[in-house]
């Protein structure tokens, strides 16, 4: 397996800035938190063979981690296994339990890269591990304890961090095991997953501790430790640019914000083979802008998260547009978490009211979140509810005075939390809970033990019950996102292929 790594042999000793111009990453655009993993995904996309072949000597699935440690050698972060579906915890055995899978049933390939005494980052080489069979078997206790207390019920209970006050469990924190610990997983608090016990729970993930993995790697540590402390990473590029271009650079640049490729399209109408690695801190100060990664932005701008915020939250009402700074994936989880923290509520598709309209009309988190408990304890388990049914449940509604109509109700109950809800047509059904796979929930309500259907009798069976039209296209999109099995020639749906198949066969 070994001659397999033997690819990343001439990476080894470089720095992370030599190392993004080498993978085609511009190292003053490659400044995050994640650049080491950025660098990692080029190399193993570069060495795709040299993987393919490892993937097939290793023992199970094979799991590529960036390790990243600190002058002393210690692993800066913990390593990520998974997530946790706690529903499927307390439903599979130990044998094929999330940490089998994970530790048991995978080979890990760790990137390493280290800092030197004086902060440049280096990679020291690919670390191949596997976790032996006993010490896997070693951790059924661990299973078993964790099980135990999500069968019994999870604690949970309110406490200062600080001068924070944040929600604390009984699951097992770090210090439980040496090896193991689960901890969150989730955007923000409100990105919360179902307990089996019926409790929501913010997200987590089942992580290595870090001190472990920095044991795992000491030895590669240890033995290139003298050598990158006598290195210096490469400086960036920087090209002298005369000070006509400049000027004609400056009349031309005249956005809040570009991304990287249209800040290239923009200079290439000034300097034609203008490219990506062209960008450089020095050009981009001397034009007037800064460099805030993922954007390039106006120097009046503090930096890329001040600037979204701004563009989103500077007015009473903002329209998503398909531009290249907005459509971003950075802006896309912006969004997300301006959702999550009541700072935008979705209206209609592509609009929202941001919290300068909420604030001056004195709505608050607190108010929103009332309005969602009453409706949340209004529910029955298992039914599913149009915005109107809810709203004629509540024998007073918190939101009423303020004139809102259904939309605005729709925004604030699909925002993550104890109730889920699932889009047919331009209709969306809102249930208690947090479930796993709600078009399937959806389509088992309906078909009930029905081996087939008539698609046109269940899109009016869901209109009667509703007391609105569902439309057969948005009925057929619901269909097609479960295990049943459409035949739209025959206008019905089976619970399965087979099912079909069987059909046909007796017709």
């Amino acid at each position: 397996m070994s001659v397999h790594l033997k690819a990343f042999d001439t990476y080894i000793g470089k720095g992370a800035k030599m190392l993004s111009w080498d993978v085609g990453l511009n190292p003053d655009l490659n400044e995050s938190k994640a650049k080491t993993s950025n660098i990692t995904k080029r190399l193993i996309d570069r060495h795709s063979d040299a993987i393919e072949l490892l993937e097939g000597d290793v023992d199970g699935r094979l799991l590529v981690k960036s390790v990243n440690l600190n002058k002393k050698g210690t692993s800066k972060q913990n390593t990520v296994l998974e997530e946790i579906d706690f529903l499927e915890w307390v439903e599979t055995d130990w044998e094929n339990s999330a940490i089998m899978r994970s530790l048991g049933g995978s080979t890990f390939l760790f990137m390493v890269f280290c800092e030197n005494k004086v902060g440049d980052v280096f990679f020291l080489g690919p670390v191949l591990w596997k976790l032996p069979h006993e010490e896997v078997e070693g951790l059924k206790s661990y299973w078993e304890m964790v099980t135990s207390i999500l069968r019994e019920g999870v604690q949970m209970w309110e406490a200062y961090h600080g001068s924070k006050m944040i929600t604390k469990n009984n699951l097992p924190g770090q210090a439980a095991h040496k090896m193991i610990h689960i901890r969150p997983k989730a955007n923000n608090k409100n990105d919360v997953t179902l307990l089996p016990d019926g409790q929501t729970i913010t997200k987590q993930g089942l992580w290595l501790n870090a001190k472990y993995v920095s044991g795992i790697v000491t030895p590669l540590f240890e033995a290139r430790r003298d050598e990158i402390n006598v290195l210096r990473d490469m400086e960036s590029i920087d090209d002298e640019i005369v000070g006509a271009t400049i000027d004609s650079l400056k009349r031309l640049l005249q956005e809040e914000a570009y991304t990287p490729e249209t800040f290239v399209a923009a200079c290439r109408e000034v300097i034609p083979g203008f490219g990506v690695e062209s960008i450089n801190k020095r050009l981009v100060e001397n034009v007037g802008y800064r460099i805030s990664s993922p954007y390039i932005l106006a120097r009046k701008h503090l930096d890329s998260r001040s600037y979204i915020e701004q563009v989103i939250l500077g007015v009473d009402y903002f329209k998503m547009e398909d531009t290249p700074v907005l459509s971003h994936p950075y802006a896309s989880r912006m969004m997300a978490k301006m959702r999550d923290g009541w700072r935008i509520i979705e209206i209609e598709p592509g609009l929202f009211i941001t919290e300068r309209a909420l604030v001056r009309a004195g709505i608050t988190t607190k108010l929103l979140e009332s309005f969602r408990e009453l409706v949340f304890n209004e529910m029955e388990v298992g039914r599913f509810y149009t915005i109107e049914r809810l709203t004629e449940l509540l024998d007073y509604d918190p939101l009423g005075e303020y004139g809102f109509d259904e939309k605005v109700y729709e925004g604030v109950l699909r925002r993550p939390g104890k109730i889920s809800h699932v889009k047919v047509g331009d209709t969306y059904l809102f249930i208690r809970g947090v479930s796993r796979d709600l078009p399937q929930a959806l389509m088992n309500s309906l078909m009930g033990v029905s081996p087939h259907a008539r698609l046109t009798d269940m899109c009016d069976e869901l209109s009667d019950l509703h007391g609105r039209p569902f439309d057969r296209a948005g009925f057929v999109i619901l269909v097609n996102r479960t295990s049943f099995y459409l035949a739209p020639d025959m206008d019905m749906v089976f619970v399965t292929k087979d099912a079909y198949l069987s059909y046909l066969y007796k017709v």
